[in-house]
């Protein structure tokens, strides 16, 4: 049998310890994490290896050679293009002529690779998934196998709304040759995106094998510290190619101690280190070859790579150090921090927790180092939310940030390309989008400025104007603290794309940005898009019933912008409009409706003559039936009541289930211009437009509306449980009638409930219905409580 290590890895999250450095490379207790791959195959009797390259491909080539010093076989195959994960294997094909084993050269693991392949020939498989488990299945591959090891749902890289599971693929498979005549040569291929979704679709014998077993993908720089703890802890069933003079205490040859020097376990010291008099090395230090530390200084769970010297009273705290950087006297650096090669940190600084220095940077005496040099912001999980990127403004959302993030947003378009850009009136929102506007120009995008606006006005105006894409500024104001909202808007007017958000994500942080002073953009100023939209939507409306029955409204809002765009259309129409709270009482003020409009124009809450608040299930029938006649067709969310279909159903409306995420929803009928349960005041007229051609008052209506029971709960949930507790309620459900569009759907016969976890909070989502609210309240309250168990 034969093996494939993939090596043409980047690491754009491991940087700046990759800047000069292919990921396979980075060093785990002094030997590359690649060593540790082959290792493992030769353990399990694999020794014909192909290697796949791409990036920095010599360093791995030249460190390797053709394998020999290791025991194995080892062939290249480089890549000028990216091919993907089956494309890279694709281009070994004249290798793999048996069955082979694909394994990646940046993860360390010690799963038995023999017992997979044993129920790989049991099953009689195409291709065998090595699957194990993990707290946050995010990053990863979400498996779902029946009782026999076969795979029956496969989701690569899922929001927390579609983890079903802590089961995840770890990127090693046992695959038939047959399996290489299904991927295109010379094509960017994906296993996991296109092949395997491809085999189950077409039924093909694709199993998954449970390893249990140490693994970890040396994706972050938090991981790859934790993985070197997990090996000096003995987690990890490899062997560490050290002697141990003590217990957990290794020592490679020709290291000199002094006397005085104190080791406290476990630490790891490479070949030629030098420990002057008074050194103290803490526990989860490793020392790289060449290392000479300075009398005085105290290092603690310190990651040292090859040739770096300390100066005289120094303190090392959880700290990594790459090749070949000088630290001098009496410095000190904080957990976290990361520094790249070559570099040079001067007397007396201070290094604080969390900054990364790129390579061959200098840091003065008495320095006091506070961001990062070059990467910026220390990334602590995705930029984006459930609707766009969200910071407290001036604190996370900077005219620094939004200038970096536009960069990386320019990278992705073409020169040229015209991007809509708007904000809402708080002079903060203001400000950003002309730093936004400032950074695309300079990376020779056009922009056009629609100055004050919402999120239904970009929409309108991306579409109209045949932009490719736009982005929107919002404050939003609730609560003490200020929060900016940045949304994305794609060329048909809808959120971006998951695949798209991830895109701006690996660009922002790998800072590839392209500038050139030739090829500036062009600002274009259009502040017709709010007549011309007012225009659009009044055209979809019943205008002289609307006329006829002199409605007057309670509308509660913010003040600086709704008034005035609205007074245009409301006037058309012969709508009299008192603006206020709606606490000041809606039959006080006579008027046929109370509105309380979500400040950027998305969503909004109705209440009757007689001051009823709307329920959301109440809101989304009123909005089905004012669709009637204007929408052939709709996305209902999977967490709507059943009745909502019915009722559609019933107008004549196509319905499609989709997941909660507005992006789903919208794109359903993306080709409409107006999205009528994401636009506020399209959903608004057009809920007067169905009231004056009823000629009833909203409260007599309400009444004919079916009955939906709903209740929902909210359970707190830490982020490494989620995996876990999804997986309990799948386990549990078993033979029950399930839906897995978003989250988890069980069915009962008393209703259903929903279980959706939250995607950026510790939270997990319970949505019930019931034939009655007692019911629905039980099946919600039952749930919540087995999820506080689960955890």
């Amino acid at each position: 049998m034969k093996a494939v290590i993939m090596a043409g890895g980047k690491g754009t999250r491991l940087r700046p310890l990759t800047s000069h450095t292919p990921k396979p490379m980075v060093p785990l207790l002094n030997r590359p994490c690649m060593e540790y791959t082959i290792d493992l195959l030769k353990k399990h009797g694999i020794t014909e290896i192909a290697v796949t390259l791409q990036y920095l491909p010599d360093v791995i080539r030249d460190t390797f050679g053709d394998g020999s010093r290791y025991g194995v076989s080892l062939v290249y195959f480089e890549e000028t293009t990216p091919l993907g994960t089956a494309g890279s294997v694709k281009n070994c094909a004249d290798f793999l002529d048996e069955r082979f084993l694909v394994i990646s050269g940046d993860t360390l693991t010690d799963i038995d690779l023999t017992a997979a392949i044993r129920f790989h020939e049991q099953n009689d498989a195409l291709a065998t998934l090595i699957l194990t488990r993990v707290e946050t299945p995010l990053e990863f591959g979400v498996v779902m196998t029946d009782e026999r090891g076969r795979i029956t749902r496969f989701l690569e890289k899922p929001s927390w709304a579609e983890v079903f599971s802590d089961t995840v693929n770890t990127g090693m498979y046992v695959c038939e040759p047959e399996v290489l005549s299904y991927i295109e040569e010379k094509k960017e291929v994906d296993f996991s995106k296109e092949i395997f979704p491809y085999f189950l679709q077409e039924q093909k014998p694709l199993y998954g094998y449970e390893a249990s077993g140490y693994w970890s993908d040396i994706g972050s720089l938090e991981v790859y510290r934790q993985a070197q703890f997990d090996l000096l802890d003995g987690r990890v069933n490899l062997e560490i190619k050290a002697q141990e003079i003590a217990p957990r205490i290794f020592l490679e040859n020709h290291v000199r101690v002094d006397s005085s020097v104190r080791l406290e376990g476990p630490v790891y010291i490479s070949e030629n280190v030098h420990l002057q008099a008074g050194v103290e090395v803490g526990p989860y230090t490793v020392l790289g070859d060449n290392t000479v530390v300075s009398s005085g200084s105290k290092l603690s769970r310190a990651i040292f790579w090859e040739n770096n010297v300390i100066g005289k009273k120094t303190e090392i705290t959880g700290t990594t150090l790459c090749r070949n950087v000088r630290i001098a006297d009496c410095v000190q650096t904080g957990d976290g921090a990361v520094i790249g090669d070559n570099c040079l940190i001067g007397a007396k600084s201070v290094v604080k927790a969390g900054v990364k220095i790129w390579p061959d940077k200098e840091v003065g005496e008495s320095a006091i180092v506070t961001t990062s040099l070059i990467y910026g912001m220390k990334q602590t999980k995705n930029l984006f939310g459930n609707s766009g990127i969200k910071g407290i403004g001036n604190i996370d959302i900077t005219p620094e940030f939004v200038t970096r993030l536009a960069a990386a947003y320019a990278y992705l378009q073409k020169p040229g390309s015209k991007i809509a850009l708007s904000a809402c009136s708080h002079p903060f929102a203001q400000l950003l989008k002309h730093s936004i506007m400032t950074s695309l120009c300079s990376s020779g995008i056009d922009t056009v400025d629609l100055g004050v606006g919402n999120s239904p006005l970009i929409r309108y105006g991306v579409r109209s104007l045949a932009c490719i894409g736009g982005i929107h500024v919002f404050m939003n104001e609730n609560g003490d603290e200020k929060e900016i909202v940045l949304q994305f808007i794609d060329q048909k007017g809808l959120p971006i794309s998951r695949d798209m958000e991830r895109k701006i994500e690996n660009a922002y942080w790998q800072e590839t940005y392209v500038r050139n002073l030739h090829h500036l953009g062009e600002l274009h100023v259009e502040h017709q898009v709010q007549e011309a939209y007012l225009r659009a939507l009044a055209e979809q409306l019943d205008v002289p019933s609307i006329q006829r029955q002199r409605f007057h409204l309670l509308i509660d809002s913010e003040t600086r912008f709704f008034p005035t765009f609205l007074a245009p259309l409301l006037h058309d129409l012969g709508v009299t409009v008192t603006y206020g709270a709606i606490q000041d009482g809606i039959s006080k003020k006579k008027a046929d409706l109370g509105i309380r409009l979500d400040k950027n124009g998305e969503a909004f809450a109705l209440f009757t003559e007689e001051g009823a608040k709307l329920s959301t299930e109440q809101l989304l029938a009123l909005q089905l039936l004012a669709c009637s006649g204007r929408h052939k067709r709709i996305g209902l969310p999977v967490s709507a009541p059943a009745e909502l279909e019915h009722l559609a159903q019933l107008l004549q409306i196509e319905v499609v289930r989709t997941k909660v995420a507005p992006r789903a929803m919208m794109e359903v009928a993306s080709d409409e211009r107006f999205h009528p349960l994401f636009d506020a005041v399209y959903s608004l007229m057009s809920i007067l437009s169905y009231l004056a051609q009823e000629e009833k008052p909203l409260s007599v209506l309400l009444e004919l509306l079916p009955a939906c029971h709903m209740e929902r709960k909210t359970v707190f949930c830490p982020w490494g449980a989620k995996g876990k507790v999804m997986r309990k309620v799948l386990e549990e459900n078993k033979g029950k009638l399930l839906e897995l569009m978003d989250g988890i759907k069980v069915y009962d016969t008393n209703g259903w409930v929903l279980i959706l976890p939250d995607s950026e909070d510790s939270h997990v989502k319970v949505i019930s219905q019931g034939a009655t609210a007692e019911t629905a309240a039980t099946l919600a309250s039952s749930y919540a409580r087995r999820i506080a168990e689960y955890q």
